[in-house]
C-alpha cells in the first residue's frame, strides 16, 4: 500500500482519490462471497476487495467510477500490503502506463 497523500491511496494497479461529491449512482452487485471486488487479477485471480459489501460499495456513472466507503474498512489483496480505508467518496480512475511502443495501456495486476 502506498500513501500518496493525505487524500489518495494505492495498492496496486488500483487507486483510490477522496472526493467530496458522489458523481456515480448505479450500485455494483457485490462478489458471490458478500465481498466487494475493486478489481479482478487478469493474471493471478487475486482481487483488489473489501471483505463485507457492507463496508463498501463500488458505483458507476456515465464516466467516473467510484466508491462509497460507510465504515473504516481495510482493502485487501493476497500479495500486496492491506489498506485502512476512512469512511467516505473515492474515485477509482483506470491506471494507465506507457509501453514500450509509446502506447498507453492500463495497467493489468
Amino acid at each position: 500500500m502506498t500513501k500518496l497523500n493525505s487524500k489518495q491511496i494505492r495498492q496496486g494497479d488500483v487507486l483510490l482519490v477522496e472526493r467530496a461529491t458522489k458523481d456515480a449512482v448505479e450500485a455494483e452487485p457485490a462478489s458471490a462471497d458478500g465481498s466487494c471486488v475493486l478489481a479482478h487479477g487478469e493474471v493471478t485471480g487475486h482481487r483488489h476487495r473489501f471483505e463485507r459489501a457492507s463496508e463498501a460499495q463500488a458505483l458507476t456513472g456515465a464516466r467516473v467510477r467510484q466508491l462509497l466507503v460507510n465504515a473504516p474498512a481495510t482493502l485487501l489483496h493476497e500479495e500486496h500490503t492491506q489498506a485502512p480505508v476512512k469512511p467516505g467518496i473515492y474515485d477509482l480512475p483506470r491506471q494507465t502506463e506507457w509501453t514500450d511502443e509509446n502506447e498507453p495501456r492500463t495497467v493489468a495486476d
